[in-house]
């Protein structure tokens, strides 16, 4: 069961005809797309991911460019949780890793409730559409409208890492489970933008108040065939919104990317002898890592 509380004095959430209500009647009502705003201060301009940015991941991750990795996630997840869950994905955007997760939790036999929370309005209007399952929140993964141990397992894939807000929400027991890119992942994608490209920084996997479980490695090749594919991919990552105008223009000459091993040659299209489309490859690389919450007396028990 999904336990929503309320942002304003943190008192347990009920939800009624169009809405949630709190014991002391703060009342947050349910959009028509069926996500509630539980983020204070909201009116006060954009937060999170805009309209170009949800639209650009949708278009490119439906085109099952990420599935290789988006079943990785879906697959761990439903091997760490219980028969009865309720899985909480920390960001989760427009919600195909959420939808992922459910099914394969079903597919082991189990029953799961997710709740997604994501700071944008944009990405629930198209996760709500990918399910009428799912319990979506407009709210701040620092701040989570969420009562605590309430939840079986915590996702965080490639969105912001708050782990002492994961150990609150999360029951004796429960598990974190994070993904986030390699030193090289979209390596070839930067170096057609950037002069310097740089690598991803390290991420740490040792986290207080978690204990490791395991980590596992995906990596993979993206054969992208057009240039909308291309600025998909560009927009729908950070390096866009952190670049120039005359690096962005960059990404709109290029139909095509091609890979060997670390490299990259891309092709404008002045030197194409013709529109035909030409396969190349990105190289793609994550990780996936589970974590076991080490609230007192949760002991080491692992599903």
């Amino acid at each position: 069961m999904v336990n929503l509380r309320c942002p304003v004095c943190a008192g347990a959430l009920e939800k009624r005809a169009g809405a949630y209500l709190c014991p002391k009647n703060h009342s947050f009502d349910i959009a028509k797309s069926g996500y509630v705003n539980l983020l204070l201060n909201s009116s006060q301009g954009h937060h999170g991911d805009d309209k170009l940015m949800v639209r650009a991941r949708r278009d490119f991750l439906d085109k099952g460019y990420y599935d290789r990795f988006i079943a990785a996630v879906a697959d761990a997840a439903a091997e760490f949780t219980p028969p009865e869950a309720t899985v909480l994905d920390a960001g989760c955007g427009e919600g195909i890793y959420s939808l992922a997760v459910l099914r394969a939790i079903e597919k082991a036999g189990k029953h799961g409730e997710l709740l997604g929370v994501d700071i944008s309005k944009t990405a629930l209007q198209y996760a709500s559409k990918r399910s009428p399952d799912f319990t979506l929140c407009v709210a701040s993964c620092a701040h989570l409208p969420v009562e605590d141990g309430s939840v079986d397992e915590v996702l965080n894939i490639f969105s912001p890492f708050v782990p002492e807000e994961f150990a609150r929400v999360l029951k004796p027991g429960g598990y974190l489970l994070r993904a986030y890119p390699l030193r090289e992942h979209l390596w070839e994608l930067k170096a057609l933008i950037y002069d310097t490209p740089r690598d991803n920084p390290p991420t740490p996997l040792t986290t207080e108040g978690f204990t490791l479980v395991e980590t596992r490695e995906v990596r993979d090749i993206i054969h992208l065939s057009c240039n909308e594919d291309i600025l998909s991919l560009f927009r729908m990552t950070p390096y866009y919104y952190k670049t120039g105008a005359k690096d962005q223009q960059k990404a709109e000459r290029f139909i095509c990317i091609s890979t060997s091993g670390f490299s990259v040659s891309p092709y404008p299209h002045s030197t194409l002898p013709s529109p035909t489309v030409i396969h190349r490859g990105l190289f793609f690389s994550s990780i996936l890592i589970t974590y076991l919450a080490s609230n007192p007396g949760c002991g080491t028990k692992i599903f």
